[in-house]
């Protein structure tokens, strides 16, 4: 606004968002802060570690520059001629509402908007490290194997020097804090370091650290240093086998994360990043996928001490014509990664997360390979990945571009059922024999507070979500050409689009609650299944109060066999199934308080049933607003018809074969369709089922229709 000083002002201190549950406020804010200039500032820099998403910088009202994108680190020269003046008036004018030239532009979370990562003031001499470059700190490291072994470390150093005369002494050192190498080279020449069998990092097995020193030498002096740690890894992948990390097989079995952390949002501290690495340690993960935007340092950094191979990739979720929207991407990535190639942990970078939701078009794919060919250009070393969506055909370029792909797939959920996996995962590596695939995404959404004696899809409970991941990671650990698997999610987050199952505001696919304090069931399975530390959970203890005479009794444990207990009696032993489970089947529960007791040696875990006369109704949804698809058929294979459409193909492929039902059902339907606000890589039924919720004869009269267009290949 013109006039500022006519604002509401708010004292706040960083990191800071401005978003509230009650407030979802999208648009501009003003940030502002006045410093006194010390009389030995020479070189100035405002640097900004996260500015959700799109800041321009003023001082003194004098515009330095604007940054795109709410998820790397910038930095901005305060001019000389400002220092001089004494005073300098910083202003960070941000905004978070959508921008179609700003990735995100589209996704299943929030952008809250803020200067949620913190700002820091920088100084340094007249001769100093490019602090401008990409934000990185003028010295790039990337670290590769020759082949007789050696360690090469590969650097290209940025500097702002008045004489060629200034050197760069480097100086490595090993793991045990010794020197390892110490060399000096001109300013501006890459350089390359060797080291003789390096200790290797060797993922959650073994962290072996280096610290490459670099001093700006002036004169004699030293002008100025940076610093930062790096490991020696070798990571190779195979369509038949997966990945190897130092020339071991590694299965990846891990869990997504993304940033925000209940009510601090997306201002979160170093305590609460501790915290999650903490959980996911205790869980026995070794990769972790951090979705869908650059991360902040301190996480990478905790990833690369806790050896957790990480996927790591820019906000593209939504593609489209817009080159402005490609270049900011490229930007993207180039921050992405030249400001995280030191970091051993991660593996591969992601250049797209379901871009094929909306369409699968030419433009995709040959954005696609730009982005590609920048990460090879930047990063060598490393995989390549995107992430699509299942219906994203096997043979779409999508498939072909990248190193390795993941797929976003959600059978038993959203569609199809659990088993579907097996037939799904078998036809991609059938048809796509080159291509090493793995899960990307899987999960379903557990409100702790819902209960079910007989779980089923969409009734939102902890049972559910339980019995799905139960049965369902075990198909994706048996196919032995999956290079690994990412749950969906370890921890709720925020997504203001949603409202379903009880909760509005949050995707509720985590295994753990959003403000941490919560570990679901589904947490436990996993923990069986993945983790060493000897262990005994009691299932569905927050269903409390049962109206059922007889109950089963699941157990998740990663001891051989548990021994249950009731009221003191010994009431059953179980052998654990080698799924992480021990189950005891009918146990009677007596009218009132009914206590149990799982042991197994030393480890042992507890909880009560209240026997009640009625179902509490609090622990169900009401049918109308449980966000279930009601199914309007007797099966899938009623609804299809071989070689005709039908409302199980995409909005896209319906729109381009069969387009003249949808016009002559819901023709404002498909004005919509045209606009891309509806992803059209869901199916038709998906989306018929919301426009036509009260109206399932014209559910059918359309499949019906369809039925009579044949498709054309």
């Amino acid at each position: 606004p013109a006039e500022k000083e006519d604002l509401n002002w708010e004292t706040v201190s960083l990191p800071h968002t401005w978003y509230r549950e009650d407030d979802p406020y999208h648009g501009l804010v003003l940030y502002r802060r006045e410093l006194r200039v010390g009389e030995e500032w020479k070189n100035a820099f405002l640097e900004f570690e996260g500015a959700d998403q799109v800041c321009q910088i003023y001082v003194n009202g004098v515009f330095l520059g604007e940054h795109r994108g709410g998820y790397s680190r910038f930095r901005f020269e305060i001019p000389q001629e400002l220092l001089a003046g004494g005073i300098l008036q910083i202003e960070a004018a941000l905004t978070n509402s959508s921008n179609p030239e700003v990735s995100p532009n589209f996704g299943d979370f929030t952008v809250f908007g803020g200067l949620y990562r913190g700002v820091n003031l920088l100084l340094a001499g007249d001769e100093h490290f490019d602090y401008l470059y990409y934000g990185t700190d003028g010295v790039l490291a990337r670290t590769t194997f020759d082949e007789s072994g050696r360690g090469v470390i590969s650097i290209e150093p940025h500097v702002c020097v008045s004489s060629p005369d200034v050197q760069i002494r480097y100086t490595l050192l090993a793991p045990d804090g010794e020197i390892a190498v110490q060399q000096t080279s001109g300013n501006t020449d890459t350089f390359t370091l060797f080291v003789d069998s390096p200790e290797r990092w060797n993922g959650n097995r073994s962290v072996a650290f280096y610290q490459l020193h670099s001093e700006l030498i002036s004169g004699g002096q030293v002008v100025d240093e940076s610093s930062c740690r790096l490991g020696f890894r070798h990571i190779a992948i195979r369509p038949d086998e997966g990945l190897r990390l130092n020339g071991e097989r590694l299965r990846l079995r891990g869990v997504a994360k993304h940033q925000d952390w209940g009510a601090s949002y997306n201002a979160v501290t170093a305590e609460q990043i501790d915290q999650d690495f903490a959980l996911i340690r205790e869980i026995g993960a070794n990769t972790v996928r951090l979705s869908h935007y650059q991360h902040a340092q301190y996480t990478y950094d905790r990833c690369d001490k806790e050896g957790l191979l990480v996927w790591a990739e820019i906000p593209m979720l939504k593609m489209t014509e817009n080159a402005a929207l490609l270049e900011n991407a490229k930007e993207q990535l180039r921050e992405l990664i030249l400001q995280n190639l030191h970091h051993p942990s991660i593996f591969c970078w992601g250049i797209q997360n379901e871009i094929g939701m909306f369409r699968d078009a030419e433009f995709m794919h040959k954005a696609c390979r730009e982005l590609t060919a920048l990460a090879k250009e930047l990063d060598p070393t490393r995989l390549v990945t995107g992430a699509n969506l299942y219906n994203v055909k096997f043979s779409s370029p999508l498939n072909q571009i990248t190193d390795m792909i993941g797929y976003n797939l959600y059978f038993g959920w959203y569609y199809g059922e659990m088993p579907d996996y097996s037939r799904y995962l078998d036809k991609f590596h059938a048809e796509r024999p080159e291509m090493p695939i793995g899960i990307s995404e899987y999960g379903v959404d557990a409100n702790p507070h819902l209960h079910a004696e007989e779980p089923r899809c969409k009734d939102y409970s902890e049972e559910f979500q339980a019995l799905w991941h139960e049965t369902v990671y075990p198909i994706l650990q048996s196919k032995d050409y999956l290079w690994g698997s990412f749950v969906w999610n370890m921890f709720d987050f925020s997504s203001d689009r949603r409202n379903e199952g009880g909760v509005t505001g949050f995707n509720t696919k985590g295994l753990v609650s959003a403000d941490r304090s919560l570990r679901k069931d589904a947490f436990y399975y996993y923990k069986a299944v993945w983790s060493d530390e000897p262990f005994v959970h009691l299932c569905a203890s927050r269903f409390v109060r049962r109206a059922r005479e007889r109950i089963d009794v699941k157990i998740y444990t990663n001891l051989p066999r548990v021994t249950l207990w009731k009221d003191g009696e010994i009431i059953g032993i179980g052998e654990n199934n080698g799924n992480g489970t021990v189950l005891i089947r009918d146990v009677a529960l007596v009218p009132g308080i009914n206590r149990l007791r799982a042991v197994s040696g030393d480890f042992e875990d507890r909880c009560l049933f209240e026997r009640v006369e009625n179902p509490e109704e609090s622990y169900c949804l009401p049918e109308e607003s449980s966000g279930a698809v009601r199914n309007w058929f007797l099966s899938d294979d009623d609804t299809v018809k071989e070689g005709y459409y039908s409302i199980m193909d995409t909005a896209e492929d319906v729109l381009s074969g069969a387009r003249s039902v949808l016009v002559r059902f819901v023709p404002s339907l498909v004005e919509v369709l045209d606009r891309d606000v509806i992803p059209l890589g869901l199916s038709m039924k998906s989306i018929l089922s919301r426009e036509l919720k009260n109206d399932p004869d014209t559910m059918l009269r359309i499949n019906d229709a369809l039925h009579k267009i044949k498709k054309e290949f």
